[in-house]
């Protein structure tokens, strides 16, 4: 009761907005976006490319390539990349207001869209450990935070969280590089912080946005370097190249 006196007060004082539309949140809005606009958001079904994490249209079912990977021949580094939906609409929006806007809270509807499809895909059983990306120390600096690491921290998936990665380096904003420049960008641009907390277990990598892939790829392959057994992927919004903002 104590609680619910104390938020209606703030409520009245600093009225809460939705962190994508910006319209006041009602008092059943319990998280940092509207109910209404979560109803909007296309998440991924029954129908998905397992290597890329890709929504498929109604029908097609689980393929193992897509039109969004086919390119990329040597794979992602992972045995199976399972995302929340593509990255476009209320999805992008919610990327955005996570990324860019400072709404940390919204990571947690995006963790919560995960962890069914996690379940579901038979991922969440497979796994030992989580990570989540890392960004470097300056823009973790600038930003205050690491959007990746808080939708990892948000899951729940009674997996121990540890944040063995590291960057050795700062590295460019992906968004503005090709597929070849994206590669070179992040070659050797992560590192193991202890290789005996990664022998032997199965990882789940966690990000926010993937495009080409080249980050994740590149932080999955030094997981697997420093002797993990396998690795999967976790993406909150799967993008075409050139809409990554």
């Amino acid at each position: 009761m104590l609680q619910s006196l104390a938020r209606g007060a703030l409520d009245l004082f600093l009225p809460r907005h939705c962190a994508v539309s910006g319209r006041p949140l009602l008092d059943d809005d319990t998280g940092p976006v509207a109910a209404e606009v979560l109803r909007q958001a296309d998440v991924a079904g029954a129908d998905y490319c397992k290597r890329c994490g890709a929504p498929q249209g109604a029908g097609v079912g689980v393929i193992r390539e897509c039109l969004s990977c086919q390119d990329v021949r040597d794979g992602f580094g992972t045995k199976e990349i399972v995302a929340v939906g593509r990255y476009a609409g209320v999805l992008e929006d919610m990327c955005l207001a996570l990324k860019f806007g400072g709404e940390r809270n919204v990571a947690k509807p995006l963790a919560a869209w995960l962890v069914p499809l996690l379940h579901e895909r038979g991922v969440a059983a497979r796994i030992d450990a989580v990570t989540p990306v890392p960004l470097s120390a300056l823009r973790v600096l600038q930003r205050g935070y690491n959007q990746a690491d808080l939708i990892a921290r948000a899951l729940k998936l009674e997996k121990p969280l540890v944040n063995v990665l590291r960057r050795t380096r700062p590295t460019d904003r992906q968004a503005m590089l090709s597929l070849a420049q994206r590669k070179a960008n992040v070659d050797g641009a992560f590192m193991v912080r202890n290789a005996a907390l990664v022998e032997g277990k199965v990882f789940l990598l966690v990000d926010d946005v993937m495009t080409t892939g080249a980050t994740f790829a590149e932080a999955a392959r030094t997981l697997k370097r420093a002797g993990a057994k396998a690795v999967y992927g976790a993406i909150a919004a799967r993008a075409a190249l050139g809409s990554d903002r």
